[in-house]
């Protein structure tokens, strides 16, 4: 069975909700109003790391849009499929110079290393953050995406997302644009499961439910 099949709960889900709606009473009201719903597995890595790549600085319809033109024209999506594309036939999906760029290099990157996606299943969340942001376009921030929506992490906390700082500023802070510090602090009481309360702090801001 793939241990990446799509739709896939985190087991430590229920858990999460339970130890956040005790420990902080504005996350219980925004859990209990989203009851339903819940982080999923993105699915298989390397497609996961493309749809993080084509989801970078631009709205979540607009980044499932364009996925959805990509994943139809490469019709199997993996690094020697993207390999045979030209840069024209790429970007006529909606992706970017740099997105194409971005996308070559990791398809490069796990044709060379194709052991790596087993070495970062045994790492700390931090090397596999170090280790991702060695390829060309992934930062942090799509490294953090990863361990939320294909590792499942449970205590991932994401600063450099402007949803989850403008969510925090909002529910807690009465601020537009909270720093990094402001949120880090607020998030103290969600360890060690502030991949939940991230994920419930984006759809308490957006109607669809982000997954990236």
């Amino acid at each position: 069975m793939d241990l990446y099949m799509k739709n896939k709960e985190a087991k430590w889900w229920n858990e999460a909700k339970s130890y956040l709606m005790l420990n902080d009473p504005i996350m219980k009201k925004i859990i209990s109003k989203y009851n339903k719903d819940s982080l999923e597995s993105r699915g298989e890595p390397f497609k996961a790391l493309c749809r993080t790549i084509i989801g970078q600085q631009i709205s979540v319809k607009a980044a499932a849009s364009i996925w959805n033109k990509f994943e139809t024209g490469i019709k199997n999506v993996e690094p020697k499929n993207i390999i045979n594309f030209d840069n024209n036939n790429l970007r006529s999906f909606g992706l970017s110079s740099k997105k194409v760029e971005y996308i070559t290099s990791l398809s490069n990157f796990m044709i060379e290393n194709p052991l790596a996606i087993n070495s970062w299943k045994k790492m700390s969340d931090n090397m596999v953050i170090k280790d991702l942001c060695k390829i060309k376009g992934i930062g942090p921030w799509s490294a953090e995406m990863f361990l939320m929506f294909v590792f499942l992490r449970p205590d991932i906390l994401p600063l450099g997302d402007l949803g989850l700082r403008r969510a925090v500023g909002m529910h807690y802070l009465q601020k537009h644009d909270p720093t990094y510090k402001e949120v880090e602090q607020v998030a103290e009481k969600w360890k060690p499961y502030r991949s939940a309360a991230t994920w419930y702090l984006w759809r308490s801001i957006d109607p669809i439910p982000v997954s990236y």
